[in-house]
């Protein structure tokens, strides 16, 4: 048993790895690699004129990468649509020549706002799809989260053209916010993360104008195996205080924008606990400190907060000075 009391207390990610541990012996006996798709239906272009760029971004992080990808496609004379994901009308996705889209890994995985979000999409047989996931540690699953948006894609018509991982300063809330993977990623994004995106696009945009894909295939590992466990209902039943100071709430509406359940009620101070997906949007976004979360008796605050406290500016590439 895990104790979760007093001083003994383990951060939620130790929770959530020893709670993973657990479940090991279920998930070793099953395959955790997936083989690329056998066949896919011919390419819709090879020379995409207009594209949609549609991502779900939780602190910015996300976002960011998608502007880059935007600044470079338009510098390349195409046509760019950026949206949020909850922005997106999905009857419209079939009329894009390309499809890119962006998301944090959650929980060793896609978050579950953007797998409904994506299973819930028209056909799009034969558009070109590519994907980028961000992410703020090394075991984060991030490969297989990708994989995973592209097969969902891919199931739809979608032909994978491109994929990619970029990895930033973490945004996931902790007592104290000084876990030694934080602290090695506070430098992150940079210089060298920026080039990765380019590259990303450049080379994406190479590969489809001469007809290739790429495969999607599940690396083998345990932390795969973790997404059948119910790591959000393990994090929500530590959370034992969740709502809102209606002292500091200066009713800006942010963290119902956020919050990708519509679980937050600001106005009344109430949160609904079985919409919650524990993604910490409302927490982490909160420019006024207003929503309160208290982990196992221990008050969370969010990234906006880290940031202020830890004097951290987030490095942002020279293209957005010339780029709308």
């Amino acid at each position: 048993m895990i104790d979760i009391k007093g001083d003994k207390m383990d951060t939620r990610r130790t929770f959530i790895k020893k709670s993973a541990l657990m479940g090991a012996a279920l998930c070793l006996p099953i395959s955790l690699t997936r083989q690329g798709l056998a066949a896919y239906p011919g390419l819709k272009t090879r020379d995409p004129r207009k594209v949609l760029i549609v991502y779900y971004s939780q602190t910015g992080q996300t976002q960011r990468y998608a502007r880059l990808i935007g600044c470079i496609l338009k510098e390349k004379g195409l046509i760019v649509d950026r949206r949020e994901i909850q922005d997106v009308d999905k009857k419209m996705l079939p009329d894009y020549d390309f499809i890119i889209v962006g998301t944090p890994v959650f929980y060793y995985d896609a978050p579950s706002n953007v797998v409904d979000w994506l299973e819930s999409i028209p056909p799009i047989k034969g558009t070109p799809v590519a994907a980028f996931v961000s992410f703020g540690g090394p075991e984060g699953n991030q490969h297989n989260a990708s994989c995973h948006i592209l097969r969902i894609l891919a199931d739809r018509g979608g032909v994978p053209v491109g994929r990619d991982t970029f990895r930033n300063i973490p945004s996931y809330p902790t007592p104290s916010w000084d876990s030694a993977n934080q602290k090695s990623a506070q430098h992150l994004p940079d210089a060298a993360t920026f080039d990765q995106v380019r590259r990303f696009t450049t080379d994406t945009l190479v590969r489809l104008s001469r007809g290739e894909t790429v495969s999607v295939e599940y690396e083998i590992a345990l932390r795969e195996g973790l997404r059948i466990l119910p790591l959000v209902w393990l994090n929500k039943k530590v959370i034992n205080r969740h709502t809102v100071d209606a002292s500091k709430c200066i009713a800006c509406g942010t963290c119902v924008r956020k919050c990708p359940a519509g679980a937050i009620n600001p106005y009344q101070q109430t949160v609904d606990r079985n919409r919650c997906l524990a993604c910490f949007g409302c927490l982490n976004n909160c420019p006024a400190d207003a929503v309160v979360m208290e982990y196992g008796g221990k008050r969370l605050y969010g990234f906006r907060e880290y940031l202020e406290r830890n004097h951290i500016s987030i490095m942002d590439p020279p293209e957005f000075k010339t780029c709308t």
